[in-house]
């Protein structure tokens, strides 16, 4: 399979946001869970809950990757917090998903299937977080990453695309030996 992704040094803010922020943005009050991992493509995932008790997953992306440094060390301290209390490895995991960080995280939603042990595809979000807002061990308000860079005219970039790809399908078919 050919990798169609752009080289690292051809993504501008413009066409990152415009892959990530696919629907509207969003304001949501997420409760984080500190158990993080990373995609294939290096992202952050953090595991949260919304109202009314549903697991998600937040997606820390791209250039905004950088900023969420501050929340993931927050998010270490809050597991230490966890394992600390805990008296086994069991109880541990279990003080894990009891202890939350609440933060206020403004991004757009994405709908994921995976298939499950039985082969039943199994439905859930992700939440392509832009920019967010959570209390950090001083008590301080702390303020990351970015609002998406947005086209000023969304229409008159469709439009622009479609007539692009119009005179590439023009330039191929009369390139053609008939």
């Amino acid at each position: 399979m050919t990798n169609r992704r752009r080289p690292p040094s051809e993504i501008t803010p413009l066409i990152e946001d415009t892959g990530l922020f696919k629907r509207e943005v969003r304001d949501v009050v997420v409760e984080l869970i500190p158990v993080m991992n990373r995609s294939s493509r290096g992202d952050l995932i953090v595991q949260g809950v919304v109202r009314p008790e549903a697991e998600i997953e937040v997606v820390f992306a791209g250039r905004r990757l950088n900023e969420a440094v501050a929340l993931v060390e927050r998010m270490k301290v809050l597991r230490a917090q966890a394992v600390r209390t805990a008296t086994n490895g069991h109880e541990a995991m279990a003080n894990i998903r009891r202890m939350r960080l609440p933060v206020q995280v403004r991004g757009a939603w994405r709908l994921r299937f995976e298939r499950d042990d039985s082969g039943w595809e199994v439905k859930s979000y992700q939440l392509l977080a832009a920019q967010w807002a959570f209390t950090d061990l001083d008590g301080y308000k702390r303020t990351c990453g970015w609002p998406p860079v947005e086209v000023e005219d969304r229409g008159l970039e469709r439009e622009r695309l479609a007539r692009a790809r119009l005179a590439s399908n023009r330039t191929s078919q009369s390139a053609r030996p008939d």
